[in-house]
């Protein structure tokens, strides 16, 4: 959480929370408690007679369009006949599934999905979160463009307008406001110019095929049962991009530290994955440099972030170091990732 987001939260008092709930034909009485949030909303669950929900308080916009996306696809997937759950939004008192907070802010009510979260070092938390990222993959397919919804984000491939004020030049400015930043000026460049290579790959990527993804499928935001996957959540960024970004997106949180636990969760979430949903040659050829794309995506955001004053130095530093490791990680085991892409994800490969 951040400092802003963090002080906006702690502003907000019992009453705020049972305001918005009161938006809600909820049976009482009515037991608003914290639990946990995450980074981008602040939630609360809601205790109402025998039933439990989450209340969502959106803290990134205030855009109902957005909102709107995110619940139609929450829509068309609860009748795709998955085999876990997401999240269902529920009516408010004025039949809309968007409620507005006493300060203006939007807010959701969804009925709560029981589970833990899954843990990376559980090999069938890796491989249940595959398949259900191929499941959810397959099941986005089908719901195809979906009448009167529009992506509202753009997808990671557009980096570069994006993060357009991360160029050359800021970056630079930003590695001389300290010492501690200036002793990574050199990694800096370093992915300043794997930036270079990606955005001229662009047009290669954009020929991948493309439809509705989640963008997001990581352990923080599933839940299990035992061994079993039962829920994915966060669907707020859906977009419309290459759908092997899906895939990347999980594998880039692999990339790092001991070879052996790596690969073997990599392998495991892709042999997952691939048994509902395989890639095509051209998709597993570019799925390093679309794991690479995703962490470049994820540091520029942290550069705009700390140039903006919204993070502390820490921070940023945090996320060269990261980025740097794991994109020098990825590229020093290219040819092993492809052997391993090919052997998990080409199986029965008819796309």
């Amino acid at each position: 959480m951040t400092g802003a987001r963090a002080a906006a939260s702690e502003e907000r008092t019992d009453a705020y929370f049972a305001a918005v709930a009161s938006r809600y034909p909820l049976g009482g009485p009515l037991r608003i408690a914290e639990e946990e949030s995450g980074m981008n909303n602040t939630t609360r669950m809601v205790y109402a007679a025998n039933d439990r929900y989450v209340l969502r308080v959106y803290d990134n916009h205030r855009d109902r369009a957005v909102v709107r996306v995110e619940h139609g696809l929450l829509a068309a997937l609860r009748q795709a006949g998955l085999s876990f759950r997401v999240p269902s939004p529920v009516a408010a008192r004025d039949g809309s599934s968007i409620a507005e907070a006493p300060d203006g802010k939007l807010a959701a009510l969804f009925g709560y999905i029981d589970g833990d979260r899954p843990s990376p070092d559980n090999p069938d938390h890796v491989a249940g979160l595959g398949r259900a990222a191929g499941e959810l993959t397959q099941a986005l397919a089908a719901c195809g463009p979906i009448a009167g919804l529009e992506p509202m984000y753009k997808p990671y491939y557009d980096f570069e307008a994006t993060h357009a004020a991360a160029d050359e030049t800021m970056l630079a400015a930003l590695c001389r406001r300290s010492p501690a930043l200036a002793e990574r000026a050199a990694d800096v460049a370093a992915l300043h110019a794997l930036r270079m290579r990606l955005t001229a790959l662009i047009d290669r990527i954009k020929r991948l095929p493309q439809q509705w993804i989640h963008g997001d499928i990581v352990f923080s935001n599933a839940l299990a049962q035992g061994g079993a996957i039962v829920g994915l959540l966060d669907f707020e960024f859906c977009t419309v991009d290459v759908r092997a970004m899906e895939l990347a997106v999980v594998l880039a949180d692999f990339a790092s530290g001991d070879d052996e636990r790596a690969f073997g969760q990599m392998e495991r979430f892709c042999a997952g994955y691939g048994e509902k949903r395989p890639l095509g040659p051209e998709e597993i050829a570019l799925l390093p440099d679309l794991m690479q794309l995703r962490m470049i995506d994820v540091w520029l955001h942290f550069a705009i972030r700390f140039a903006e004053g919204l993070d502390p130095e820490r921070v940023w530093i945090r996320e060269i170091e990261r980025v740097f490791a794991a994109c020098g990680w990825i590229e020093r085991r290219r040819e092993r990732l492809l052997a391993l892409f090919r052997n998990a994800l080409a199986r029965n490969a008819a796309v």
